[in-house]
């Protein structure tokens, strides 16, 4: 199953090269999948911005053990400036059970086809003005001139990307607050029923996000191997979906982490040649 999983993936990737080639990344990192405030997964997630087409790239994949459902997903989207659709391609196996969706919008319309094990089904229907893939949410939201503002209600349509249907959803922006250091706007999202917290930076990184009610929790970590710990990593599924292995560092927090890491070793090389200079005798180690 899981070779049939990077088979599919691989032939969707391809699909969606042309669209996705040369892009600047936005941002890039790991995040930790508790469930239960136990380690249960992981997420590896990039959003990148083609200067020269004018379009946003997303792509993800979550890997969970039994303790979430022993689920593989993975999601490849593309969207032009204006948050207008253009493809995306969704493939998961949860447990043995495979699925595929293959998107493409034009004309004002998607067009997809599901696939579920043998059973295929064709999704063929209007997309109404102003709608958007939910997982660039944080992006519509950065189209206001003043960014992302504080006591602010965004009440949007967007397609979920899991069954193609097209669902409303409220997100509403607390003030900041602080998050391991860094400065985060609390937003409370409601979307296909499920209530979310996300903690998003002025940037729109998303650092953290959980779900109250099913007790499931991601946060971006400094270092992949923090996110990923003991769960076994699929390194071909990851660069066939990606096209490389991502570093995991193009976001506030290991950037945070790498700033402190920096000052933890020139503080030592500072203080002993402070003590060398002073024609002190250095203390026993």
């Amino acid at each position: 199953m899981v070779r049939n999983l990077l088979t599919s993936v691989t032939l969707i990737t391809a699909l969606l090269t042309v669209l996705t080639a040369k892009a600047d990344v936005l941002f890039e990192g790991y995040s930790k999948l508790t469930s239960g405030g136990i380690h249960a997964g992981f997420v590896v997630t990039r959003y990148e911005f083609d200067p020269k087409k004018k379009q946003f790239i997303f792509t993800y994949l979550l890997k969970s053990n039994e303790l979430a459902g022993n689920v593989t997903e993975s999601i490849k989207a593309v969207s032009k400036e204006d948050m207008t659709p253009v493809a995306y391609a969704y493939t998961s196996l949860v447990g043995t059970q495979p699925k595929t969706i293959d998107a493409k919008f034009e004309g004002g319309k998607i067009s997809a086809t599901v696939k579920e094990g043998n059973k295929v089904t064709k999704i063929n229907k209007p997309l109404p003005k102003g709608v958007f893939l939910s997982y660039f949410l944080v992006y519509e939201m950065l189209k206001n001139p003043k960014g992302i503002t504080p006591n602010t209600k965004y009440e949007y349509s967007a397609v979920a990307e899991e069954d193609g249907t097209i669902v409303k959803g409220m997100a509403y922006v607390k003030d900041l607050e602080d998050l391991n250091g860094i400065k985060v706007y609390k937003v409370l999202n409601d979307f296909k029923g499920t209530k979310f917290i996300s903690y998003v930076t002025e940037k729109g990184e998303v650092l953290s996000a959980k779900s109250p009610t099913q007790s499931i929790m991601t946060e971006v970590m400094p270092q992949p191997s923090l996110a990923t710990g003991a769960i076994p990593v699929p390194t071909a599924l990851i660069k066939s979906l990606f096209g490389d292995v991502p570093t995991g560092v193009k976001n506030e927090v290991a950037k945070k982490y790498q700033e402190a890491s920096a000052k933890d070793t020139v503080a030592p090389a500072t203080k002993d040649a402070s003590v060398k200079d002073s024609g002190a005798t250095p203390p026993n180690k």
